[in-house]
């Protein structure tokens, strides 16, 4: 992170502050530029069709993040699903040129929608930083080949290494990636420009399924344990995200000891994290995702809101302590609001 001399910082923190109402300049810390003290606007289920007709309608709207749902099909055609429920059921196009990504056939699998966004990325290579939030909807299985090192491949193949933010690139020389986060390792905002920042969570279906006790976003912390060891983090792609509000540090029981390193991105309700302190996060430099940030009091529209209407949720979530705040929402003056983090 880029650092002013003091004299520099002073002059600009005073002009900055003169052009700020008198409320906001009140309220306004030490800027953090980084891609976790930035509050964006991010896209649930950006695959949807009813959301945006194709992927890179969604690409091209300004989101911060894009959520897709993942499944491993285990049995069958043996490739990875994209959609709500199994099977392929999405906007990503069977086109293989960008010029022709509103053309084909859609409900293609996952891989192809990788394709989609490979595509809109080599078209527009300077894009502002992209949040690809991966819900894995029935976890890894990596004894039928879909583990966390084949999916690893998968998205470095697709959209290429230096397209990823990895977090060997975050955590660099520091004993570990919490301590480097805290230490405020994560890279500007601005800096990402071209960059795909990659989440990985537990699924709704794996969370519930009683035969299933290995969540992904633990096996994907023991993966990052194994990567470390063997001295090649560099190879991972994502960062293992932590589903759940809590005001407190949620790394306890399994997801603490060794495993808890690793958690420096969070997920949840917003009304979970409003109705609590934020502080851990916020002061630990965390990235923030609060999830269906419409039903936060006053309730707005989960599809089209005002633009003000969702630049002063934008505004509340962010003074709460959120990086993205995430909806249906589908107007691209919305979807393209960023604010600093206080």
């Amino acid at each position: 992170m880029k650092r002013w001399t003091a004299p520099l910082a002073a002059l600009t923190l005073a002009a900055t502050t003169a052009l700020l109402p008198s409320s906001a300049a009140s309220a306004a810390p030490a800027a953090d530029s980084s891609i976790a003290g930035i509050t964006g606007v991010g896209v649930h289920n950006a695959y949807v069709q009813a959301t945006f007709p194709w992927m890179v309608d969604a690409l091209e709207s300004g989101a911060s993040m894009l959520e897709l749902d993942v499944w491993q099909n285990f049995l069958g055609s043996r490739a990875y699903q994209a959609g709500h429920d199994p099977g392929n059921a999405n906007n990503c196009s069977s086109a293989t040129t960008f010029a022709n990504l509103r053309t084909g056939s859609r409900n293609q699998n996952f891989q192809t929608c990788l394709r989609n966004i490979r595509l809109w990325h080599d078209q527009n290579p300077n894009h502002a930083p992209v949040i690809l939030k991966i819900e894995m909807k029935n976890g890894f299985d990596g004894r039928n080949g879909f583990g966390p090192t084949q999916f690893d491949t998968l998205l470095t193949n697709a959209l290429g290494a230096d397209a990823i933010l990895h977090p060997a690139q975050v955590k660099g020389s520091a004993s570990t990636l919490d301590a480097a986060v805290r230490a405020g390792a994560w890279p500007s905002r601005d800096s990402l420009r071209g960059k795909f920042v990659i989440l990985a969570e537990t699924g709704a279906f794996e969370a519930q399924n009683p035969f299933d006790n290995y969540d992904t976003d633990l096996e994907y912390a023991d993966h990052l344990t194994s990567l470390a060891a063997a001295g090649t983090l560099g190879n991972a792609t994502m960062f293992t995200t932590i589903n759940g509000a809590s005001a407190t540090d949620p790394r306890t029981g399994d997801r603490g000891g060794s495993r808890a390193q690793w958690y420096v991105t969070f997920d949840g309700d917003a009304n979970g994290w409003v109705a609590g302190s934020t502080d851990f996060y916020k002061n630990g430099h965390y990235l923030l995702v609060m999830a269906d940030a419409q039903n936060v009091a006053p309730a707005i529209d989960g599809r089209n809101p005002t633009v003000q209407q969702a630049t002063d949720r934008l505004h509340l979530l962010a003074a709460h302590g959120a990086t993205i705040i995430s909806s249906d929402w589908i107007n691209p003056a919305i979807l393209s609001l960023t604010t600093p983090r206080s």
